[in-house]
């Protein structure tokens, strides 16, 4: 029994924070919708994330499909995210890298390169919703 104990202990475990995992975190996911920030705006913008994709879509543009998810923990409540944006309208074909932050029903995505510099600030946060809604308030920045 000793003797397994120190086989079984000598091995280290495959399992890290650090490492890319394929697919979308399960802490992600769901729909989530920001305020809007201007009343051109028909509805804030609204985010979808499932296992496989995670959506992006804005008022008056094309709605951002990513697909090819890999993600990786890089601190609490936060994940990077990369992918492959399609091709849609005018969305040109692209690999994208997100900073995405999910706390309760808060959420939080940015290009990966400005969080590096800025973090969140200035970062209109999305609540969790079972459906989208068009209209509703403005967010007011001064």
């Amino acid at each position: 029994m000793l003797t397994t104990l120190l086989i079984g202990g000598a091995f280290p475990t495959s399992a890290s924070a650090a490492k890319w995992h394929k697919g979308s975190p399960k802490a992600l996911r769901g729909n989530f919708q920001a305020k809007r920030t201007s009343s051109a705006e028909g509805f804030g913008a609204a985010f979808t994330l499932i296992k496989s994709r995670f959506e992006m879509g804005v008022s008056n543009m094309p709605v951002q499909i990513m697909s090819h998810l890999k993600y990786k923990k890089i601190g609490k409540h936060l994940y990077r995210l990369k992918g492959h944006i399609a091709k849609n309208g005018f969305i040109l074909a692209r690999n994208a890298d997100y900073a995405v932050y999910r706390k309760g029903k808060t959420f939080a995505c940015v290009d990966y390169g400005y969080y590096k510099k800025h973090g969140f600030s200035k970062v209109n946060h999305a609540k969790q919703v079972k459906h989208f809604k068009n209209g509703g308030p403005i967010l007011k920045r001064y």
